[in-house]
């Protein structure tokens, strides 16, 4: 299927010497999972250069060095030298991850800043229970922390879901940077879906993987498995760290449905309830595109395959399916429901329509879809244009952002009398006010310098937005 990443092949070495060579193919490091899991195998990477240490192919640089065997390759020990390991376990996910999809896409995928060719890699940054993406220059970072419980020391970068997840930010910031600029949850839940199916739809094409789920599922996917799951050796020290015990990150397999977010909380008690948080509420989708793929497998198994050929197969036409989606998408701000309309639109008019009932049945069973609606319109494929509407935070309780101006994204066909009567204003606004009762927006002071680590609330969660001061204007 992607037979460029050439998982668990041989490679054909093109170094004169270990420190500088011309751009080529390498053997490195490489697990779809982590080291609770399965051990790590190797991926090859192409267009590699190295020069003294310093790594990078044309779309990726990494910010620390690394120095090949006498072979060329870098292929490490986790346990005997787990930093080199880091290194390359992160740069050949990210490479690859950008790899796949970009050939499923059909073109290049630019970043979400037009001028920067290159996406930076931090595979270790520091200490914390985390990674993150971040537009602000580019780059995917990755981290480490000790294990409370286990005394192990764990890096983030060393899980091939958590360092895919990453570049899948990345990969859709630059295709629909308006979307991370919504304040309604929908589009910054599809953006945390995506990067999860995105670490589920690499691990797809890992045969080692296929093999492993295969062996424990017999095929039937409403079970628990390595794909389900989502970065299970970082959530269970996440879990160790604060008291909650927890198998993964996140599970695909679960039973989220669609609520009215209105009557939602923004951050949930407990891992079992929904919110309007992002990564909480990205469960709804996933959940719904994990039924279909569960479906999608057995089909498969009926027509003859193997379950880990099904898997791979299945996985693939996933990447294929969210390829030509983000390519014809909604644009701006969109519902679950529009989106669920469009990859159902793009299934029928660009893949033959062979998901059509499966995926339909996935969406009405998680309430995206209503029951019994068979057609679309063409309002329920999101808008093709979007335009920032400006509004100000007054006439509500706001405490001190009282007055703060935000940009939202409307649809840019759509015309107001009054734009600050709209249903749209009225909507950011009421977003906004449960962000900031929430606490999940940064206030500043004027002049305020702000770090990377002032980003993170002291739970470690991201704010969801932070106020900026212009010209003396909130």
């Amino acid at each position: 299927m992607l037979s460029s990443i050439n998982f668990n092949n041989g490679v054909q070495s093109v170094y004169t010497n270990a420190t500088t060579a011309k751009a080529g193919s390498v053997e490195f490091s490489y697990n779809s999972q982590d080291q609770t899991v399965m051990p790590a195998g190797t991926a090859t990477v192409d267009g590699v250069e190295i020069s003294k240490g310093s790594i990078s192919t044309d779309r990726v640089k990494m910010r620390e060095d690394l120095t090949p065997d006498a072979n060329g390759n870098l292929v490490f020990d986790q346990k005997k030298d787990a930093d080199s390991f880091t290194k390359a376990h992160t740069f050949a996910t990210v490479n690859n991850t950008l790899k796949m999809f970009q050939d499923a896409y059909g073109e290049k995928i630019s970043w979400a800043r037009p001028t920067t060719e290159q996406l930076t890699l931090r595979p270790d940054r520091g200490e914390m229970l985390n990674a993150y993406y971040s537009r602000s220059d580019i780059s995917v970072n990755f981290f480490h922390s000790v294990d409370p419980t286990t005394s192990q020391m764990i890096h983030s970068g060393d899980s091939g879901e958590v360092v895919s997840h990453e570049v899948g930010h990345a990969m859709l910031d630059g295709l629909h940077p308006e979307y991370l600029e919504a304040w309604n949850p929908d589009p910054l839940g599809f953006h945390e879906h995506f990067a999860d199916m995105t670490g589920f739809m690499m691990a797809t094409q890992d045969d080692a993987t296929c093999e492993l789920v295969a062996k424990e599922t017999g095929g039937d996917l409403t079970k628990d498995n390595s794909l389900s799951l989502t970065g299970e050796e970082l959530g269970v020290t996440i879990g160790h760290a604060t008291g909650n015990p927890r198998v993964s990150i996140r599970n695909a397999n679960n039973k989220f449905k669609w609520q009215d977010p209105s009557t939602l909380p923004d951050r949930p008690s407990s891992p079992d309830e929904l919110g309007t948080e992002m990564h909480s509420w990205s469960q709804v989708y996933t959940g719904a595109m994990y039924d279909a793929f569960t479906k999608m497998v057995s089909r498969g198994m009926a027509d003859g395959q193997t379950a880990a050929e099904a898997i791979k197969d299945c996985g693939q036409q996933f990447i294929e399916l969210y390829a030509k989606t983000l390519k014809d998408g909604p644009k701006g701000s969109f519902t679950y429901k529009q989106m669920a309309n469009c990859m159902l639109k793009i299934d029928r008019e660009q893949m033959g329509g062979r998901n059509q009932e499966i995926l339909r049945t996935a969406f009405q069973g998680r309430d995206i879809l209503p029951s019994g609606e068979m057609g679309i319109a063409s309002e329920d494929v999101g808008p093709k244009n979007f335009r920032k509407m400006s509004v100000s935070l007054d006439g509500g309780d706001f405490g001190m952002f009282t007055g703060a101006r935000v940009d939202t994204m409307v649809d840019a066909d759509k015309m107001f009398i009054n734009e600050a009567d709209s249903s749209e204003a009225q909507e950011t606004k009421q977003n906004l006010q449960k962000l900031i009762k929430a606490g999940r927006i940064l206030y500043t002071e004027p002049n305020q310098k702000i770090e990377k680590k002032d980003l993170f609330d002291k739970d470690g969660m991201p704010y969801a937005g932070v106020l900026r001061w212009v010209d003396g204007q909130m």
